[in-house]
């Protein structure tokens, strides 16, 4: 898997609508060269096939997949190094585009997905996150679990929070009469989210 961030894209991502003083966009430049050397993109999924002991979001499915995405722990270990050598500036700037970079790792394996469906039969479908309303974040453990060995370089901890922090896993659902409500609209994060505006988020 190959993620690039855009200087255009992390300026805006920055709140910038035009372009910075020349010092500044020398280190925004500097540190989109050095994430092209840390990023280490990677992302798996599965297809669910047994409708027993799903999320309630997946019930009634035609198709139900799992997925998970990363962009693996050297981004995040150069932050760290970046704010402990008095360089928060870079560090600041690294990690939003480890955020940029992490919502493509996910919107490039969503649209694997929907290739997938789509050769099944199905076009349309759904995703959600854990932690979006009404899907628990304990729900991470359930999709790792679905994993199995697949090789992915992310584990979670006791409190059902993945590292590398710039990893997210989702369950996709396609075709079928979805039991319950899971629509964006009435969560306290729906105006700043980084994957609703993403296909698959309502």
């Amino acid at each position: 898997m190959k993620i690039e961030v855009s200087r255009d894209e992390l300026l805006k991502e920055l709140g910038y609508k035009s372009l910075p003083q020349e010092a500044l966009l020398e280190v925004i430049d500097s540190m989109l060269s050095l994430s092209e050397g840390v990023l280490e993109p990677s992302a798996v999924f599965e297809g669910i096939r047994e409708a027993s002991g799903v999320p309630r979001f997946l019930e009634g499915a035609r198709l139900m997949y799992v997925g998970i995405a990363t962009i693996g722990p050297g981004l995040e270990k150069k932050v760290s190094e970046l704010f402990e050598s008095g360089r928060p500036t870079e560090a600041y700037i690294l990690d939003v585009i480890g955020s940029l970079a992490s919502t493509k790792a996910g919107n490039a394996l969503w649209e694997e997905i929907r290739r997938d469906a789509a050769r099944k039969g199905v076009r349309r479908g759904k995703r959600r996150t854990p932690g979006c309303q009404g899907i628990d974040l304990e729900t991470q453990g359930w999709i790792l679990g679905q994993l199995g060995d697949r090789e992915i370089p992310v584990g979670i901890t006791t409190s059902y929070m993945m590292f590398p922090r710039k990893s997210l896993s989702f369950l996709a659902r396609f075709g079928g009469k979805q039991k319950g409500r899971f629509s964006c609209k009435g969560c306290l994060h729906y105006s700043d989210c980084s994957l609703r505006s993403s296909k698959g988020m309502t």
